[in-house]
């Protein structure tokens, strides 16, 4: 019986699947919004939903959780410092979809996934290489 599980399934297999899930959640978190399909923007919002509640609070189950999901530690860490303590206030509903028409090449239906709440995610500093006094000399 498939009692209260939610699930979209594509035609690629399972591992391919959960790839596609991961790097969409990767370059969401990353970017803050994204334009996809209809079909992976739903079963987007339902697996990031299970997992922004986790990152609400920060404990070691949850953190292996996180790392088991996303394998990025970055990620994980921007989860936990910054977007989690935004979240607090809301129990759930913290992605909305906003559907954009067809595509003009194929006709597929696109959508928009965003925060409901306004989340600022600050953008990593690129690497500065510090010179030594010796190499500042020359």
């Amino acid at each position: 019986m498939r009692h209260r599980v939610k699930k979209i399934k594509f035609k690629s297999g399972k591992n391919a699947n959960s790839m596609l899930m991961k790097k969409l959640a990767i370059n969401f978190l990353e970017k803050g919004k994204i334009i996809t399909t209809k079909a992976k923007a739903k079963a987007l919002i339902s697996y990031l939903e299970k997992l922004l509640t986790k990152a609400k609070k920060e404990s070691e189950a949850n953190r292996n959780v996180m790392l088991k999901r996303f394998g990025n530690r970055p990620i994980v860490y921007r989860l936990f410092k910054e977007i989690g303590p935004v979240l607090n206030t809301k129990n759930s509903g913290f992605l909305k979809l906003i559907n954009l028409g067809q595509r003009m090449s194929d006709g597929s239906e696109r959508a928009k996934v965003e925060w409901t709440v306004p989340v600022v995610i600050k953008k990593p500093k690129k690497n500065i290489k510090i010179k030594s006094p010796e190499e500042q000399k020359k």
